[in-house]
């Protein structure tokens, strides 16, 4: 029995690679920092950027994003879905509403490489 298991195994076709797992959006630093890594999106604005590093901090994430350098985002992660594409988890950041966009789906690559940085797909 134990045989044909391991045939049936290892007899899979392989899989696509798929997006990393949720783990790796997950770091909790020595200090005790909970930071995750996922997309950016304005809620109210309907706006989609790419991934940012936040921090937790009591109700709410700090989140550093390329497009706000010197200013983080204050933010909370929600399920940001769009048509049949799926939910992906996200910051909801508090972002003034300069334009409008048409919601697109989110990175879901989003993760920490092995130097530490917040990457995605796009």
């Amino acid at each position: 029995m134990l045989a044909i298991t391991l045939v049936a195994a290892c007899s899979r076709t392989p899989q696509k690679a798929s997006a990393p797992a949720p783990e790796a959006s997950v770091v909790v630093a020595d200090a005790g920092v909970e930071r995750r890594c996922l997309p950016v999106v304005s809620k109210e604005c309907g706006c989609t950027y790419s991934c940012g590093a936040g921090e937790r901090e009591g109700d709410h994430w700090n989140v550093h994003h390329p497009s706000w350098k010197d200013s983080p985002l204050r933010a909370k992660i929600t399920s940001w879905c769009v048509g049949d594409a799926g939910c992906t988890d996200a910051f909801a950041a508090e972002l003034p509403c300069d334009i409008v966009c048409a919601p697109r789906p989110a990175d879901a690559t989003c993760h920490f490489d092995s130097s530490g940085a917040c990457v995605g797909s796009r």
